[in-house]
């Protein structure tokens, strides 16, 4: 965890990420100064969670944060679409399986439309 927190930590600094990325909110220079600080921190930072959706959230092209269309299809590629809980806009206050069954049933009849 404490490698995987301090690659996140270097590829947030990378010229990539400089329009996205304004600043680091929670853990601090002093967390990071030692693994035992690191430690500390992750600690009671620590947690699980389930039902994780919209990683490529669906919207129009012009919505910067979208990756896929109303029919699922990935902004940018030829052919390629998305079908799950990933294309969600928003997180759910529900559990997502069936709303995910609805999604891929709903795609599926699109390709077989032609859209």
């Amino acid at each position: 965890m404490r490698k995987a927190i301090r690659l996140a930590v270097r590829l947030g600094t990378d010229a990539a990420f400089k329009d996205l990325i304004i600043e680091r909110v929670t853990l601090t220079d002093a967390d990071l100064a030692s693994d035992g600080a690191l430690e500390d921190w992750l600690m009671p930072n620590l947690g699980t969670a389930h039902h994780v959706s919209g990683t490529c959230k669906m919207g129009p092209d012009l919505d910067r944060m979208a990756v896929v269309s109303q029919y699922g299809r990935v902004h940018g590629f030829e052919g390629l679409r998305g079908a799950d809980a990933s294309i969600m806009p928003d997180c759910m206050r529900a559990n997502t399986n069936a709303t995910t069954i609805m999604i891929g049933e709903r795609m599926a009849d699109f390709i077989k439309e032609g859209r």
